[in-house]
């Protein structure tokens, strides 16, 4: 999908170190990972459904990151939807059919009373599957399963040679991001000559700049959503939410 007014996280780094002028870079490689938490705390983190072919060995399968369990979809070989259960029962049913044994009364010719065992049997147990953390754990034997997920939108950036969040452009929300950085690499004992998570002033506290900034934030954002038709709208729209007036 192309996705207009794009924000790549060199941009978000050039900033941090041209307004900081942070001595060390081992805050360079976190960028991407605080810039999820502080979108996710925006509540303008894009989301996008994927589908993934996950392997499945001793009826579990294994997802590359902690699952949403709160929209997972998933489908056997057949493509035939799995039911979702919260907890694992403490046991489980293999596949094959089980048998109860019940026991009748009958009378034969000579008024005698025959008891006579018979086997029932029950119905094999409907596929379901569980989530532990990044596990899916399923009720029956299979090669593959497909998974359907909301999971964090990214996209390939030479610069990290890997996966990173969008970001939309916006001035405010930058300016909320360079403080959450500044803010994080401070909580992780780094050390800035003006700056500190200890000043009383809110100007060179950044923390304080990230919250007094974060609700101008979000509010520029999505204002910017309701008047642009420059994709966004429909990304946020098809995977989390659609901003109303």
């Amino acid at each position: 999908m192309k996705i207009n007014n794009l924000l790549p996280l060199q941009r978000i780094i050039g900033k941090v170190d041209n307004d900081f002028n942070i001595d060390d870079s081992d805050w360079i490689p976190r960028v991407g990972a605080w810039v999820i938490d502080a979108l996710s705390q925006l509540k303008v983190l894009p989301m996008q459904r994927k589908r993934r072919k996950l392997d499945v060995v001793d009826k579990i399968a294994i997802f590359p990151c902690v699952i949403n369990t709160k929209d997972i979809h998933v489908y056997d070989m057949n493509g035939c939807k799995i039911t979702y259960k919260s907890s694992r029962p403490c046991c489980i049913n293999d596949e094959s059919n089980s048998y109860d044994d019940v026991f009748g009364e009958f009378t034969n010719s000579k008024d005698e009373r025959l008891r006579v065992r018979v086997h029932t049997i029950k119905e094999k147990e409907p596929k379901y599957f569980t989530v532990d953390n990044n596990k899916i754990i399923l009720n029956f034997n299979t090669d593959y399963i497909l998974v359907e997920s909301l999971e964090v939108a990214t996209y390939y950036d030479d610069y990290y040679n890997c996966e990173v969040p969008y970001v939309y452009d916006d001035g405010i929300l930058l300016e909320a991001l360079c403080w959450y950085i500044l803010f994080k690499y401070l909580s992780r004992g780094g050390k800035h000559p003006v700056y500190s998570l200890t000043a009383p002033n809110d100007v060179l506290n950044p923390y304080r700049q990230w919250l007094n900034l974060k609700n101008k934030a979000t509010a520029s954002v999505l204002n910017s959503f309701n008047y642009n038709e420059d994709g966004w709208n429909n990304f946020f729209f098809n995977s989390t939410f659609l901003p109303r007036n």
